[in-house]
C-alpha cells in the first residue's frame, strides 16, 4: 500500500498453530482476520514524510469455519503526527535501511544456467533443421546445374536453327531456279 509514494506494509491476519501443509489445514489451526487498520501519517509543513500501518490484535475475527457466512465490518483510524525532524528530501532514508527489504539480491545460478542451456539447445535444433532444409535446396540446385550442362545453350540451338533455315531456303531457291 502506498501513501504519497511511501510504502506501508502490515498484517491483515494470522494463522495460529501454523500446521498448514500444501494449503490444507490440519485440525486445530485457527485463521484470524484483522478488520481494523490504524494509519499513522507523519507530516512536516504540508508534506507527508512518514507513513505506518498497524493492526489491533484484540479486534481479530475468527474466520476458520468457511461453511458459515460471516459479516465482517472493516474500519480504520488515521492519526496525523507532526514530525519536524524529518525533511521531505530525507523521507525515503527510512526505507533504505529497512530490514524488511533484502539488502542483497541473490542470483539463482541454477536458473541462469538452465536458461542458458535451454537457449543453446533451441539454437542447435534450429540450426539442424535449417541445415537439412538448405541441404535439400542445394541438392535441387545442383541437379538443375547438371541438367543445364547436358542441354546445349539456347544460343547454339537458335544458331543451328537459323542457319539450317537459311540453308534450306538457299537450297529451295536453287531448286526453283534450276527447275525453270
Amino acid at each position: 500500500m502506498l501513501i504519497d509514494d511511501l510504502p506501508m506494509w502490515g498484517y491483515l491476519g494470522e494463522v495460529v498453530h501454523e500446521e498448514f501443509l500444501l494449503g490444507k489445514s490440519i485440525q486445530g489451526a485457527r485463521v484470524y482476520l484483522y478488520p481494523h487498520l490504524h494509519f499513522s501519517i507523519g507530516f512536516n509543513n504540508d508534506q507527508i514524510v512518514t507513513a505506518n500501518v498497524t493492526t489491533d490484535a484484540r479486534r481479530r475475527v475468527d474466520i476458520t469455519d468457511i461453511t458459515t457466512g460471516q459479516e465482517i465490518i472493516f474500519s480504520y483510524t488515521v492519526e496525523w503526527v507532526h514530525t519536524p525532524t524529518v525533511k521531505y528530501e530525507n523521507r525515503m532514508k527510512r526505507y533504505v535501511d529497512s530490514t524488511f527489504l533484502p539488502t542483497t539480491f541473490e542470483i539463482h545460478w541454477l536458473s541462469v544456467i538452465n536458461s542458458a542451456v535451454l537457449v543453446l539447445l533451441l539454437l542447435a535444433f534450429l540450426a539442424i533443421i535449417l541445415m537439412r532444409i538448405l541441404k535439400k535446396d542445394f541438392s535441387k540446385y545442383m541437379e538443375i546445374d547438371e541438367v543445364k550442362r547436358t542441354i546445349t545453350p539456347i544460343s547454339a540451338v537458335l544458331h543451328t536453327l537459323f542457319f539450317s533455315l537459311c540453308l534450306y531456303r538457299m537450297n529451295w531457291q536453287k531448286k526453283k531456279l534450276v527447275g525453270k
